[in-house]
């Protein structure tokens, strides 16, 4: 999960950067054992639901697996999920990911998916990562460009790159 690191620019983290691409999915036809399956097996905790075009139709969670009766994972998904484009910054991501108390958001491009962002995506991202001042060259974490400098006051300048290991 490497940066580019950008002299002198403010770049903005997008969900194409850190989000999984490799995703997990189920078919609405699916019976809601298959769903529970696939949960335990890959030790998730949802996945969006595909139409036959690979586009979002549900997102089936274990809370819906626990808590909905029905046969197929169409009759107990969640409907009409929320979804992301892939270009849009972490900071945005996080506020609705937070906001609404969502676990994930399914990435599309043309309205097809291409990937999955969590919480977890961006604890990992804040982890790993870390703007540095190009006027001082200190460091501090987000999801966005600092506003500020904590150290020389600078407020623009900011290069996102890979944190050292064990910071």
């Amino acid at each position: 999960m490497s940066i580019p690191k950008v002299a002198g620019a403010d770049p903005q983290a997008t969900v194409a950067a850190v989000m999984t691409r490799a995703v997990i999915t189920v078919g609405p036809e699916a019976t809601v054992a298959e769903a529970a399956e696939l949960l335990g097996v890959h030790h998730i905790t949802g996945m969006p639901v595909l139409d036959d075009h690979h586009r979002v139709v549900g997102v089936v969670s274990e809370m819906d697996i626990v808590l909905k009766r029905g046969e197929t994972v169409e009759q107990i998904m969640s409907s009409e999920p929320r979804i992301i484009e892939e270009e849009v910054p972490l900071s945005e991501v996080a506020h609705i990911l937070m906001e609404q108390r969502i676990r994930r958001l399914p990435v599309v491009r043309h309205g097809k998916l291409v990937g999955l962002i969590s919480r977890t995506d961006l604890v990992t991202f804040f982890a790993r990562h870390q703007w540095v001042c190009a006027h001082c060259g200190a460091t501090q974490r987000g999801l966005e460009p600092p506003d500020r400098c904590l150290v020389c006051g600078a407020t623009e300048g900011f290069r996102l790159e890979d944190a050292p290991g064990g910071m």
